[in-house]
């Protein structure tokens, strides 16, 4: 009698391979397949949030790795339109990343880094920015100065909290 392999189990085993096997001496960490970006260390999500140049290669890893591109490094040397779609990813990636870490400070609320594993994430950014809502967290009264920026979320929430990204880092440096 032969042996039932799972073909998916297969693919996000080496995508998660091609994508993480350089995260260990980039950031210190080697994720799973399955691993959302809320379930990194703390200290791995601030260094991804700062984006130092082992970080960028790190999410570029992810990024080109579940497209079967090769590692991080690879970006600068791909053709024009795959670079862009490398880049789209990379950004909602970094976004996640940063919105997450705010998250862990309860600063904001409703993060795809929750709901979807990195593979997932690098793989189809587009698809879950348009089914995940809302796109941009939702900023909560929990953050210290939310009285301030009440009227100004009202017209432009997305541009407010992307705003508080340096303080999040600093506070969130600054905890660990």
């Amino acid at each position: 009698m032969g042996v039932l392999v799972d073909l998916e189990e297969r693919r996000r085993a080496k995508a998660a391979q091609q994508s993480f096997g350089r995260w260990e001496r980039r950031v210190g960490f080697a994720p799973g397949p399955a691993t959302r970006i809320s379930d990194l260390p703390d200290a791995v999500l601030s260094r991804l949030a700062e984006l130092d140049r082992e970080a960028t290669l790190a999410l570029y890893d992810v990024v080109l790795g579940v497209r079967g591109w090769g590692p991080g490094e690879r970006f600068t040397y791909l053709e024009s339109q795959p670079k862009v779609e490398a880049l789209d990813a990379f950004l909602f990636l970094a976004d996640q990343v940063r919105f997450d870490l705010m998250r862990r400070l309860g600063w904001v609320q409703g993060v795809a880094a929750e709901s979807y594993s990195l593979l997932d994430m690098a793989a189809r950014p587009k698809d879950i920015q348009a089914s995940f809502l809302p796109q941009v967290p939702k900023l909560t009264k929990a953050y210290h100065r939310y009285e301030d920026l009440e009227r100004r979320l009202a017209l432009e929430p997305a541009a407010v909290v992307r705003s508080l990204i340096p303080e999040a880092l600093l506070v969130f440096r600054n905890r660990q």
